[in-house]
């Protein structure tokens, strides 16, 4: 095993490995933001106006107010607040629009937006308009983006592409934020459940765009959050029947419940990205207790048992989404790739078998090695023998014909 394989399996011994990195890294930056909060609040609003703010102190987030807001309560948004914002975000060098919104909501900590604006929005209060200058980490970092990629704005499922110049890892934006207002967030069980699968589904979304750019831990973040709203209500769907059919529900009900298990799939998929592999494999576990033929789910449960090394397991999972989706390919070439390995461990176990069975078998004599040397010697004694027999006949031939001369 390598070493990188040996450092994801350490990953996944804690199913929510995950979870405490990113607890952890949110806690730095709140400290910091927390730091810059206090800094910013000694100084006087003219020099707040006319200067530029390093937010987190490493010249990564620079932030200056160009229209004071509503300080009377001192009032800030917290994490998970709906926030009502407009902004636009353009190339800082070039001036090139990447984004443009008006009025639309989010929620605070979700990495709904980018992370530059989601960080400076914990430091606006009420009407504020700011500009910022957001590094590329706190952008579209080293991935970038490219002319027809997916903006993956939020409440959009169809999100409109991105039009414009290459943004590369090197590449800084300027952004013009303005917070209307926020509002806590409510308590999921009182929301109406057409409301609760619109959030869900948004976070989901949002959750797939971070995935397919490579973040798997920011898709896994956006997933957990879509779950928190998609859970059942009291008196709904909460687990299979012993026979493992769900019990009757209605369809708005039956309509969460499978958005729900898109969302588990996913994070399954975000987590085997991430390494965490007994976390995914408990992701996909609770698909397939309420929906046993699930390919997506038996197909992804194959390839996390197959990182995980059980290969057998995994074959059998490999099958089981062979048999449920015939046609789907990667159904099939993962089955195949489970074949393949399970034949080369079955190929290692024989070997391994023949070397410990001829390495302990001691029934043969101890003399049984020597026999080819035997054997040898023998006919290295026959050729001498002969010689010696050609050499007397021919003294003998010699003999005879000197006498008969």
């Amino acid at each position: 095993m390598s070493e990188a394989e040996r450092t994801l399996v350490d990953k996944s011994e804690s199913s929510s490995f995950e979870d405490l990195a990113s607890a952890a890294a949110h806690e730095i930056e709140e400290a910091k933001l927390a730091e810059a909060a206090a800094t910013e609040k000694e100084r006087s609003p003219e020099i707040r106006t006319d200067q530029w703010q390093d937010v987190l102190g490493s010249g990564a987030l620079l932030k200056k107010i160009v229209k004071q807001g509503n300080e009377s309560s001192e009032a800030r948004p917290q994490r998970s607040d709906i926030c009502r914002i407009s902004y636009e975000v353009k190339i800082r060098d070039t001036g090139d629009i990447v984004e443009k919104r008006e009025q639309v909501k989010i929620y605070l900590g979700d990495n709904e937006i980018l992370q530059g604006l989601d960080l400076a929005l914990t430091l606006m209060y009420q009407g504020e308009e700011c500009l910022l200058q957001i590094a590329p980490r706190f952008a579209y970092g080293d991935i970038g983006l490219k002319s027809g990629e997916s903006l993956g704005l939020v409440g959009e499922l169809e999100s409109p592409k991105y039009e414009g110049p290459v943004i590369d890892g090197d590449t800084w934006l300027e952004a013009r934020l303005e917070l209307h207002d926020w509002a806590e967030e409510p308590e999921h069980e009182t929301l109406p459940i057409a409301e609760r699968m619109e959030i869900g589904t948004r976070r989901r979304a949002r959750g797939n765009w971070w995935y397919v750019r490579g973040e798997a831990q920011l898709a896994v973040q956006l997933y957990r959050r879509a779950l928190d709203v998609l859970d059942e209500s009291e008196g709904g769907i909460t687990s299979p029947t012993a026979s493992g059919a769900l019990p009757p529900a209605s369809d708005a009900l039956r309509a969460l419940l499978d958005e729900r298990m898109r969302v588990h799939n996913n994070m399954a998929a975000a987590q085997l990205k991430a390494g965490a592999y007994e976390a995914a494999l408990q992701a996909v576990s609770r698909v397939l207790s309420c929906q046993p033929e699930n390919a997506k789910a038996l197909y992804r449960k194959a390839r996390i048992l197959s990182a995980m090394g059980r290969t057998s397991d995994a074959l059998d999972a490999a099958r089981a989404a062979a048999a449920a989706a015939p046609a789907d390919a990667a159904a099939r070439a993962q089955l195949q790739r489970c074949q393949q390995r399970a034949g080369r461990d079955r190929d290692l176990e024989r070997r391994l078998a023949r070397r410990m069975l001829g390495a302990g078998d001691q029934s043969a004599p101890a003399s049984e090695p020597d026999k080819k040397p035997s054997r040898a010697k023998m006919l290295v004694w026959g050729s001498l023998l002969l010689s010696l027999l050609v050499g007397v006949a021919s003294v003998l031939v010699y003999r005879y014909k000197m006498q008969a001369h």
